[in-house]
């Protein structure tokens, strides 16, 4: 009885431990794929974003670069710039000039009314209009801006709207309001008012970066990143040049997440520098940041370039651009700063292979830098377009 009791416990303990392992495995199918990989600890991000990436298609670079280790001689110096928006747009303004006025004619003289207003950039104004109520009027009512005359008509009431000729503006202007004909006359007038649209242009904007004297003497390069905001359909050219020396020209990618410009050391000078923006379209540049290097350095340094064709796939997120690492079994840790075009990305590993997506870096001529932060050994290095 005794043996047939122990059988039966043993049993049932047998099917509470597969029932508990049957929970645990459907608890494990129904997570979320994210927590699910987290929790049986496979690793499907690459640099931090999720993907399906492979490792495999077409070999645009491929190195052995054997050991790499710190290099602590170079200097980095960062310049925080502001943002930049240059835009064309068309605006309206309405300027009250009198709230009453009234204007007489007699047999020997006269009252007449002159009103005086300002425009900034006359040349920018599209269109202008003159609106004025006649609260009660007889004979001609004459209206001269700047000595011309645009409006001459008989109002008995009501509201009028006159345009006015744009030749006829000025920076300073003195319009004159009186009466023609013969005999005594009268006109009351209420809300005059100035209605403009004109054209605002911020098309050129500089900004200033200050660069002590031991900074230039130094200075062997520098780089230039910014992320640029427009319309797609924006067509106008974008022109960067720094201390008269242009640097960029052309019509930009939008919304894209930062692009770079690497810049020579020759281009600058100590003390202020100026780096100016002009554009004929509108254009939002963010994220301006110019960094200085400097001293010795032996940072491992390749370059690679993308066809036309792989270029315009890629921006349109039919390609991706992976770097393939393959480092030596006896390195446990691998901990280095992979930069691509002047965007920095933290890399610390212990695994013999690492994979890490490029796409949302690349143009169509591409530099890559390895800073590495400890020793190890790489065995190869691949850019590969899937």
């Amino acid at each position: 009885m005794n043996k047939r009791g122990q059988g039966t416990s043993a049993g049932n303990v047998a099917t509470v431990i597969a029932l508990i392992a049957l929970f645990l495995l459907v608890y494990i199918l129904l997570l979320p794929e994210a927590d699910r990989n987290e929790l049986l600890g496979i690793d499907t991000s690459i640099d931090g974003k999720d993907g399906e990436v492979t490792g495999v298609g077409d070999v645009l670079l491929s190195e052995f670069i054997g050991k790499v280790e710190p290099e602590d001689k170079a200097k980095k110096i960062l310049h925080e710039i502001s943002n930049v928006n240059l835009f064309t747009k068309e605006e309206a303004e309405l300027i009250t000039l009198s709230e009453n006025v009234k204007v007489s004619k007699g047999i020997f003289s006269s009252r007449d009314q002159n009103l005086f207003f300002k425009i900034d950039n006359p040349d920018d104004v599209l269109k202008a209009e003159l609106y004025l109520v006649v609260d009660s009027g007889e004979g001609d009512l004459i209206i001269e801006i700047n000595g011309n005359e645009f409006y001459r008509n008989e109002v008995s009431g009501g509201q009028v709207r006159i345009e006015i000729p744009l030749g006829y503006l000025a920076t300073a202007n003195s319009l004159r309001i009186s009466i023609g004909g013969f005999g005594m006359k009268e006109y009351s007038l209420r809300e005059i008012k100035l209605r403009k649209q004109a054209e605002i242009k911020n098309r050129v904007a500089r900004r200033t970066l200050s660069v002590d004297a031991k900074e230039r003497a130094e200075m062997r390069s520098a780089i230039i990143r910014y992320s640029i905001f427009c319309d797609r359909n924006e067509k106008e050219v974008l022109t960067i040049s720094l201390n008269d020396n242009l640097i960029y020209s052309d019509v930009p990618f939008c919304n894209l997440e930062e692009d770079s410009i690497e810049l020579d050391s020759e281009l600058f000078r100590a003390g202020v520098n100026n780096l100016d923006f002009e554009t004929e379209g509108d254009y939002l540049i963010e994220g301006i940041n110019l960094k200085t290097f400097s001293g010795d350095d032996d940072i491992p340094e390749y370059f690679f370039a993308l066809n036309d064709d792989d270029f315009i796939r890629t921006r349109r997120g039919l390609n991706e651009i992976v770097a393939g690492f393959e480092f030596s079994l006896k390195d446990d840790r691998k901990n280095f700063i992979l930069e691509i075009n002047g965007k920095e990305i933290n890399v610390d590993t212990t695994k013999d292979t690492e994979l890490i997506l490029l796409t949302e870096f690349i143009e169509q001529e591409n530099l890559i830098r390895i800073d590495a932060k400890n020793s190890f050994e790489i065995l190869e290095f691949k850019i590969i377009l899937e």
